[in-house]
């Protein structure tokens, strides 16, 4: 593995979601890497920052922010010019704030807001893969996160991360209403060509939805509908949330 592909190793690395075998290289280039070390300690202390704060149930604004702020930050690759540090006083920061003051100066910034919307999601028995899944695919170069936009229907509000080279993606979503009886929301990725069935959605009781996917090809459109309960191969209900890339 070369240095450059290393660099993206670094929200991974932090987040404990390496295979031995990468962690043994990322170690090794760790140990002659000050841009990586730095990388590392901001992330730590984000989720240092998010341990202390996961006590607190976060507002309806935090969640919006939060979702709002996935859509238009990613991971930078540690290579890419650092923004100048801010001179000026500042007043001294909540653990939240560090954490968002953290995501706007430091090429870990889309991996601690991406940590951060997993606590405000909840589901805390899931937190380490999903976080491990979300840094996979928000750390490739090639990565892209969208708002899916709400249709006649659609109660809530849904991101989708993806990577075309890692063929992964990731649904996080909240506010969903319960589907119809006997029905159920399913996630398409709409290439040029046709629409594929990506996954019957599991909403939980407080209508948020976390879903880790393949995406075997490069999507023009995402699209949830509603569908009978186990879902369907060519859609055939109504398009409730969508979104072209």
């Amino acid at each position: 593995m070369i240095d450059h592909e290393l660099h993206h190793l670094a929200a991974s690395y932090a987040l404990d979601a390496l295979d031995p075998d990468e962690r043994e290289a990322f170690e090794s280039h760790l140990a002659e890497c000050e841009v990586c070390h730095i990388d590392v300690a901001q992330l730590r202390t984000a989720a240092t920052g998010l341990a202390e704060a996961q006590s607190v149930a976060p507002p309806p604004a935090l969640r919006a922010r939060v979702l709002d702020e996935i859509t238009r930050t990613r991971q930078q690759s540690p290579l890419a010019t650092r923004p100048t540090p801010v001179t000026h006083p500042v007043q001294p920061a909540s653990p939240v704030r560090r954490i968002w003051m953290i995501s706007t100066l430091a090429a870990a910034a889309a991996m601690a807001l991406l940590v951060v919307a997993i606590s405000v999601f909840g589901d805390h028995d899931r937190t380490d893969s999903f976080a491990g899944e979300l840094a996979k695919v928000m750390e490739q170069p090639d990565a892209q996160m969208l708002e899916l936009d709400a249709q006649p229907g659609g109660a809530g509000q849904f991101k989708v991360a993806w990577s075309n080279s890692l063929h992964r993606a990731v649904l996080i979503g909240e506010g969903l209403a319960p589907a119809p009886a006997g029905k159920a929301y399913e996630l398409w990725l709409i290439t040029a060509e046709q629409s594929m069935a990506m996954h019957v959605l599991d909403r939980a009781a407080d209508g948020n939805v976390h879903v880790t996917l393949d995406a075997p090809q490069m999507p023009a459109k995402w699209a949830i509908t509603v569908e009978p309960a186990a879902g369907a191969e060519v859609a055939t209900g109504d398009v409730i949330f969508i979104a072209s890339v």
